[in-house]
């Protein structure tokens, strides 16, 4: 799916302007007033420098003509007030600009977050949306995001501003030029832009082969990572927990290795080489070719002042405007295939937010039930995670009761957690149905559905903001019942040692956050599931890594804290929810058995008695 990058731009004019088209769509559906505010910031910058330059003119040529003194300072303090306004405006909007950018930037990278939130997870983890994540993390690299965009957007209205202020204020040199009749104007000038373009060109070409080497093969730089904290990073994003490890372990050599060493790897260096000079001959065809037109428009203005053609103060004027017209349509040459190329890179990233969800999106409003009277049905459901060939759950089918405490046991990759998610509705079944109250979960509207389910997953997650924000995962709740239901999953203690209670931070994320041990950070995402007050409460063995005894003693005391509503325990340890009125027995992906503890360890040949007894050595009775 990936393209080179290239700065000569291999894709045609067309592409490249529909790619922009999209790219000022997105950010305009942030905020439509960016634009306009970069293009009147650049106008007044442009308007207060020909300010200035008109003001050098009239001051030469009213020496020049003898005016009075008087007059003169009666002009140039009316320019020197309207420049001084302008500069403060200009100021004023060049500080808003800097913080729309900020603002723009943070808002724009959370569009694919809140994608990713709202995204089928069979999409998410379809292979075509994992090479386009790639790319992105890719992409993202290059340059400084969104900010190269904004610089060279800002950088083109400059120049686009300045060229029509260069022909607008020296436009009667075009006049004098033509009837000036010396060749030499004409061949100097059609000289200076041919040597112009061509150096222009030959520094697109250096920076297009410095691109090529730089990202010709992205992956090879992944795996050999310049900055050591690359190497403390978790999906992306900085760990400090990581650091433990290095010092536990004496991992610094390892370290060094990857991130040092190679870096001075014989064909690395020679890599960095031509890296350093390509871009180095980019950089200099640039300068020569700014200085070349810079140089001609003086020698132009020069030639026609000798000729006695223009006065001394529109020598000035015709230079500077001349030496602007070159040197911005330079700028425009090269910041053009700058901006279209910063722009492609973030073609993988609109292609994501473009990505359609397949699943059915339901419409029938959810029934409320005061008397929480909901019945689920699975019917015949099998189920075949995206780019497996193997059924994670097949031909499975079980009824749920209200008030019911279900017991979810087999072995690892017996299809308990895939069950679970079915339910959510985080994937749809392949084959056959599941019900609530007779009816297709599919026909319900998403967000009312999932209302029904408090789920603590195996591998839940906490957040580095207030304990309180984490337990009603919203930023205003009701205190009184967080902390209640932090008692009631036996947080309470811990509760009363946290320096600012419910408003205390977890993690170390904050200089003022706190850690919490693995089971403390369980019975906070336990507290969790109680808070939000669901109909169904679902525990994915999120004790794995305790002991059986320990588990008992949290699946037990959990419960008692659930009261009638319908509870379903998950786990591979069979002592855990013996408790259970009904326990469904998983092996490879199907439902083998199901009955009490007590029915199930009564038959002899039963997968439940086979577990049981292989486990047998690690329960205590009692």
């Amino acid at each position: 799916m990936r393209e080179t990058s290239d700065l000569t731009s291999r894709l045609p004019l067309k592409e490249h302007l529909r790619n922009m088209k999209k790219m000022i769509k997105t950010i305009n559906g942030l905020d439509p007033w960016w634009l306009v505010l970069f293009a009147v910031k650049n106008l007044l910058a442009v308007t207060e420098g020909y300010l200035a330059l008109l003001l050098s003119v009239y001051i030469l040529d009213s020496l020049g003509r003898g005016t009075a003194f008087t007059e003169i300072c009666r002009v140039t303090f009316g320019f020197a007030g309207a420049m001084f306004l302008l500069a403060n405006l200009v100021h004023w909007l060049q500080l808003r600009c800097g913080a729309k950018q900020q603002s723009l930037y943070v808002r724009y990278h959370a569009l694919t977050e809140e994608k990713m939130l709202h995204m089928d997870f069979a999409r998410i983890a379809s292979p075509e949306c994992e090479i386009l994540k790639k790319r992105i993390r890719e992409d993202m690299n290059w340059g400084a995001g969104l900010f190269t965009v904004f610089d060279y957007v800002d950088r083109i209205l400059g120049s686009m501003w300045n060229l029509t202020g260069a022909v607008a204020v020296g436009f009667p040199v075009a006049g004098i030029l033509l009837r000036a009749g010396r060749p030499e104007i004409w061949l100097l000038l059609l000289g200076a832009v041919a040597v112009s373009w061509v150096t222009t060109r030959l520094g697109i070409r250096y920076m297009a082969m410095f691109n090529e080497i730089l990202n010709g093969d992205p992956a090879r730089y992944e795996e050999l990572p310049p900055f050591l904290g690359w190497l403390f990073a978790n999906g992306g994003h900085f760990s400090y927990q990581n650091g433990k490890d290095v010092r536990i372990y004496g991992a610094y050599g390892l370290i060094r290795r990857y991130a040092l060493d190679n870096y001075e790897l014989p064909e690395e260096r020679q890599e960095r080489r031509k890296l350093r000079l390509y871009q180095g001959k980019s950089g200099f065809c640039q300068v020569v070719s700014g200085q070349i037109l810079e140089g001609a428009s003086y020698m132009i203005v020069g030639i026609l002042a000798l000729a006695g053609l223009v006065t001394i103060g529109n020598v000035l004027r015709y230079a500077g405007c001349i030496r602007n017209l070159f040197q911005e349509m330079d700028s425009l040459a090269k910041s053009i295939p700058e901006l279209f190329l910063n722009v492609r890179k973030h073609m993988s990233t609109m292609e994501l937010l473009e990505m359609e969800n397949e699943m059915y999106q339901g419409s029938l409003p959810l029934e409320k039930r005061s008397d929480g009277e909901y019945r689920i049905e699975f019917r015949n459901v099998s189920f075949r995670y995206p780019g497996s060939e193997q059924y994670a759950l097949k031909d499975f089918s079980l009824k749920m009761r209200v008030g019911e405490k279900l017991a979810i046991v087999g072995m690892n990759g017996s299809g308990k957690t895939t069950m679970i998610k079915l339910l959510c509705r985080l994937y749809d079944p392949d084959e056959g149905a599941i019900l609530l109250n007779g009816v297709d979960i599919r026909k319900f509207r998403q967000e009312e559905y999932l209302k029904l389910f408090s789920v603590v997953f195996q591998d839940f997650k906490l957040f580095s903001l207030p304990l309180g924000e984490n337990v009603a995962a919203d930023c205003r709740y009701d205190a009184e019942k967080v902390e209640k239901c932090l008692r009631d999953a036996g947080f309470g203690e811990r509760l009363e040692r946290m320096p600012e209670g419910a408003d205390t931070y977890l993690y170390k994320d904050y200089e003022d956050g706190v850690e919490v041990s693995g089971g403390e950070a369980q019975k906070i995402a336990i507290a969790r599931a109680v808070c939000k007050d669901a109909p169904f409460v679902l525990l994915d063995e999120p004790t794995a890594a305790l002991d059986p005894l320990s588990e008992y003693e949290i699946y037990s005391g959990f419960d008692r804290i659930v009261g009638d509503k319908t509870a379903v325990y998950i786990s591979h340890r069979l002592s855990s929810c013996r408790f259970c009125q009904k326990i469904a027995v998983f092996h490879e992906g199907r439902l083998v058995q199901t009955g009490s503890h007590e029915e199930l360890l009564a038959d002899r040949n039963g997968k439940y008695r086979e577990l049981w007894e292989a486990q047998a050595q690690y329960y205590t009775q009692g």
